[in-house]
């Protein structure tokens, strides 16, 4: 009987199947480069960039209200993104600090 048993538990792994139809779900990656200015000695203001708009008020980052957000400090911006799910990959500066994050996504092939 404990052989039996055993021989199920082992092959119990055989059957199961995970529920995630990997056909139809593909996990990619996304990035995107945040570009930081200074246009003033008070504040930050930063643009994000995905690829999917090459108008520049719509890479600004905004609020909720669609006015660009100001930010005390660089660190500020770079916790803001990180919070809206973006990891930080790489930096480096071309005219400006510029920082590149990517974000795992689930897209639907079908």
């Amino acid at each position: 009987m404990k052989k039996l048993l055993f021989l199920l538990l082992l092959s119990l792994p055989v059957f199961c199947h995970a529920q995630t139809d990997t056909t139809t779900y593909q996990k990619k990656i996304a990035y995107c480069i945040v570009g930081i200015g200074s246009p003033s000695k008070k504040y930050v203001v930063a643009t994000l960039f995905d690829g999917t708009t090459t108008k520049t008020s719509d890479i600004e980052i905004k609020d909720s209200n669609g006015k660009q957000i100001r930010f005390p400090t660089t660190i500020a911006v770079l916790d803001y993104v990180t919070q809206q799910g973006w990891t930080l990959v790489s930096s480096y500066y071309a005219g400006a600090q510029n920082f590149i994050f990517e974000k795992p996504v689930v897209a639907n092939t079908h």
